[in-house]
């Protein structure tokens, strides 16, 4: 049941990423993680492949790009002890 259950939820993950490619939305992070949680022969060769794209890539250097000129600060309540 937990199998049906982690496939059932990667296939939602897939479709809602697919949609995401059209609307506003991390698409292709959503459709991999999709792939991730689902378990079919050919899995792994087939995140290989969607990895080596020049998309993917594209994607990510955006998301970067976002984050580093985000005015975004994140505070941590833990402080570094020098030594």
């Amino acid at each position: 049941m937990k199998k049906f259950t982690k496939n059932v939820a990667g296939i939602f993950l897939i479709f809602i990423g697919s949609a995401m490619l059209v609307l506003p939305g991390p698409g292709l992070l959503t459709i991999l993680t999709g792939l991730y949680i689902t378990s079919f022969p050919g899995k792994v060769s087939l995140v290989k492949k969607l990895k080596k794209t020049k998309f993917y890539h594209r994607y990510l250097v955006n998301i970067e790009s976002k984050i580093k000129s985000s005015e975004i600060k994140i505070k941590s309540k833990f402080k570094r002890k020098n030594k």
